[in-house]
């Protein structure tokens, strides 16, 4: 199996997060085909693959994630890798061919670990894991970080698809977002809506009157901090047009480039939802739940991604600030991390549009490149 046959496989196989078996079945399978022995999680898919010692011996972790995303509108349904989660598992298993090949003595320091979960979504099916003891966070590196499994590495390089830019690139974003998860569920009393609206209290009204403070609200962000809200609202799937609509919820991520401002966008979120509930005399519980910290890229591993695409001939592209968000996040906060941008996409993530625009971009030239920067990364003096 060439690359660009395992990126169209990944691709034909998209699944949720936690429950990426086939993906699994499919990645551990190739590496094992390569000689790698392969450690699963066990409980949840994804793997690590290593050569050559023992896994506590690895100080070199390349990382890709495994799951898709809903796919909403389109008659296939289901999911689809439109983040290009299927791009970065071919980049894993590509570089560890070629390292294989070319440099297996190096081998001795890298683990390439195949993980699960990182799109915050599918919350039901999550909780469900969680509440059987399963997991106890709701993202694969959570998780792992949780369990210690990073505990030993000296570094982590992560990866991407990434765009604006033609040809062959490498993007290093510098900085990303972290968030919290905010729900508003708004609760108030149902009658007919023809006869006896009067006597009903209106919980859609009260989250759509919420919903145009939030707007009103963004205006009063620093510029500085990156703020991002994106609510939506939600009925009750059995909500009937002739009923006044006695339960409605609103849910949204609070990113920002800064701790700060997502407490303080938190805090002016939650006195806007109490605000409008009592004014349409309707009830609201709030809730709010960690998701990922700021991702902060080593300024040594961003120089060594710019000293590699010197050597390499590929562009480079620095990106200052993305407000996407990602549990490599947390791994940021803990160990030098860095985000490798991989072209030969259109660009349009989260979009049922995505689609890879040029094979030899997006399957084989990321992991010509990752090797030689493990090559740049192993011979440092600190790793």
């Amino acid at each position: 199996m060439n690359a660009k046959e395992l990126g169209t496989l990944l691709w034909n196989h998209p699944e949720p997060g936690f429950h990426e078996k086939e993906t699994h079945r499919i990645l551990s399978r190739v590496f094992r085909d390569l000689g790698f022995e392969v450690e699963e999680f066990g409980d949840f898919p994804g793997f690590t693959a290593h050569s050559g010692g023992s896994l506590k011996s690895k100080r070199i972790f390349l990382i890709s994630d495994m799951d898709a995303l809903p796919n909403p509108g389109s008659p296939r349904g289901g999911y689809i890798h439109s983040c290009g989660h299927h791009q970065q598992m071919v980049a894993l298993w590509e570089t560890a061919r070629i390292l294989k090949s070319e440099n297996p003595g190096i081998l001795e320091k890298m683990a390439f670990t195949a993980i699960p979960a990182e799109e915050f979504i599918d919350f039901p099916l999550r909780e469900e894991l969680r509440k059987a003891g399963t997991i106890s966070h709701l993202s694969g590196k959570l998780e792992l970080l949780h369990r210690g499994y990073f505990d030993d590495a000296d570094f982590v390089i992560s990866t991407h698809s990434a765009s604006g830019s033609e040809g062959l690139f490498i993007n290093s974003v510098l900085k990303m977002s972290g968030f919290k998860v905010m729900s508003f569920a708004f609760t108030g009393r149902s009658s007919h809506a023809g006869a006896q609206p009067h006597r009903g209290i209106n919980a859609q009204n009260a989250a759509s009157l919420f919903l145009q403070a939030a707007a009103f609200l963004r205006e009063s962000f620093d510029e500085e901090d990156h703020i991002r809200i994106h609510p939506i609202l939600k009925l009750p799937a059995d909500q009937s047009v002739n009923l006044i609509p006695a339960h409605a919820v609103v849910e949204t991520y609070v990113r920002s480039l800064s701790p700060g401002g997502v407490n303080s966008t938190v805090d002016k979120l939650r006195n806007a939802a109490l605000g409008c509930a009592q004014a349409l005399g309707s009830q609201v519980e709030i809730t709010v739940d960690p998701g990922y910290a700021p991702f902060e890229a080593s300024p040594f591993l961003h120089d060594l991604t710019r000293r590699t695409c010197e050597e390499t001939g590929a562009t480079f592209t620095e990106e200052a600030f993305s407000a996407a968000s990602s549990d490599v996040g947390d791994i940021s906060q803990y160990k030098p991390t860095v985000m490798l941008g991989l072209p030969g996409n259109n660009g349009k993530f989260h979009n049922p549009e995505f689609a890879v625009i040029d094979p030899e971009g997006a399957y084989e030239f990321p992991g010509r490149f990752i090797a030689a920067f493990l090559k740049n990364l192993a011979g440092a003096p600190s790793a």
